[in-house]
């Protein structure tokens, strides 16, 4: 969310300048026709003879006549061609050259003028900081003017304009300016608060996600200590359940009972190790699975699987076979894949109607061990197949569960390297395939 801030702040920052660039850029074209606009109207007084009567005034005067002109006294004179179009042609244009022509060669044009000119005249002299003004010829200074404060030349807010003179292009009239930002900030003012505003509501806004993301984590961490006091509370009754076993089969003589007992004492055994396993998970920092890989003989533990499975799910008429070569060991953390491994399975029985049939198979190639599990389910449509290893997602809302099961078998075979592959048909059950690298497969069998 920091992150974001900071891109949207940087956004809002670039933003400006550009509009700062394209304000000044308006500046700029509004001083050079303003500057032009004045010296043209200067150079009249240089052209004009003046009149005691007006002092102050220019007078031109264009008149109609159908008499040959006396060139003798003419105030200039400039040569068009009509051949090829010139860019921008002004007749008004042509008539101020040559005014200027005029007053520079009689020295009339005076720099002290303008300046009084643009200070009286100029509407946006609040943006200007400072500035100075030179006439050149031939690229000598013969006139300047400026204020006290010394105009940096290259520097980003420093404006400089060039103004050729007259028809000849001898004279230049040069201007530097150095602007105030301030000014251009007030002018945007409307969109630096629309734009303010918008920063400030984000703000909030991310404010608000964060209090509510804090409030989401508190409740996770309350929800994950309940959980782990609770499974933590379960070590002592199964201590007792398991001590109490033992005793019953010391004081057993029935073959048959003591192997019940026995499979009892293996079963709660198991549910003892899995109960320390979540605890460690608690307890673990990173929350990631740690791998301690043994030896795990698939058949035999498919076929102690199936068996337990098949006491849970008794009023179920079941049939299963494994054709998984006996001698075909795995090398895999067997704790943590049995539980992948009876998760798969108990689907398999949990979502098949009365009559289950099962079917698990294993298959290699050069790169790839497929452990099959084949059921005769009610079958998982496509839209729910992309959904069905999503945590706590359930397709089925009328059978018992808390869509944690194939969630955590993924990740669990992610961890060993590998992934589980599903086929399905509505109708005609599922194929769960565990798939893992070749290097799983124990050689020394």
């Amino acid at each position: 969310m920091l992150s974001v801030l900071a891109v949207l702040i940087f956004s809002q920052f670039m933003w400006l300048q550009q509009q700062m660039k394209q304000e000044k850029l308006a500046f700029r074209s509004k001083l050079e026709m303003s500057l032009e606009s004045m010296l043209n109207f200067h150079a009249l007084q240089g052209y004009t003879t003046p009149d005691p009567q007006k002092p102050n005034t220019a007078t031109i005067t264009i008149e109609e006549t159908t008499e040959e002109i006396d060139t003798t006294h003419q105030l200039g004179s400039i040569e068009i061609s009509t051949k090829k179009y010139s860019q921008n042609f002004s007749l008004h244009k042509v008539f101020e050259a040559t005014f200027i022509n005029i007053s520079l060669k009689r020295k009339k044009i005076q720099l002290k003028v303008i300046d009084s000119l643009f200070r009286s005249n100029f509407t946006g002299l609040e943006y200007i900081k400072c500035y100075d003004m030179q006439l050149s010829k031939n690229g000598v200074i013969v006139d300047s003017c400026q204020t006290k404060n010394t105009i940096p030349k290259n520097a980003p807010e420093t404006i400089q304009i060039q103004i050729p003179l007259g028809t000849k292009e001898i004279y230049v009239f040069t201007a530097n300016f150095k602007l105030r930002t301030l000014p251009f900030l007030r002018l945007m003012f409307y969109s630096l608060s629309i734009s303010g505003i918008a920063v400030i509501l984000v703000v909030l806004f991310m404010l608000w996600m964060l209090v509510k993301l804090q409030q989401k984590i508190n409740q996770l961490q309350w929800r994950e200590q309940a959980i782990s006091g609770i499974v933590h509370d379960l070590k002592s009754p199964i201590s007792f359940t398991y001590t109490f076993l033992d005793y019953l089969a010391n004081k057993e003589q029935s073959p048959s009972t003591l192997k019940q007992l026995s499979n009892a004492n293996l079963n709660i055994s198991k549910l003892s190790n899995k109960i320390e396993l979540i605890l460690t998970l608690f307890r673990g920092k990173k929350k990631k699975i740690i791998m301690k890989v043994e030896t795990y003989p698939l058949a035999k533990k498919c076929e102690e699987l199936l068996s337990e499975l098949n006491v849970i799910y008794q009023k179920k008429q079941v049939k299963y076979t494994i054709n998984i070569p006996e001698n075909l060991n795995i090398w895999v953390d067997s704790l943590y894949f049995e539980m992948a491994l009876r998760n798969l399975l108990d689907n398999a029985f949990k979502y098949s109607n009365a009559s289950v049939i099962i079917n698990i198979t294993t298959k290699t190639d050069k790169k790839k061990l497929y452990i099959c599990i084949k059921d005769s389910g009610k079958g998982i449509s496509p839209k729910e197949q992309k959904r069905i290893f999503r945590e706590f997602y359930r397709s089925d809302k009328n059978t018992k569960g808390h869509g944690i099961g194939l969630s955590f078998s993924q990740q669990i075979v992610k961890a060993h390297k590998g992934s589980i592959k599903l086929q399905s048909k509505i109708g005609e059950g599922s194929t769960f395939c565990i798939v893992l690298p070749t290097k799983a497969v124990n050689n020394e069998q």
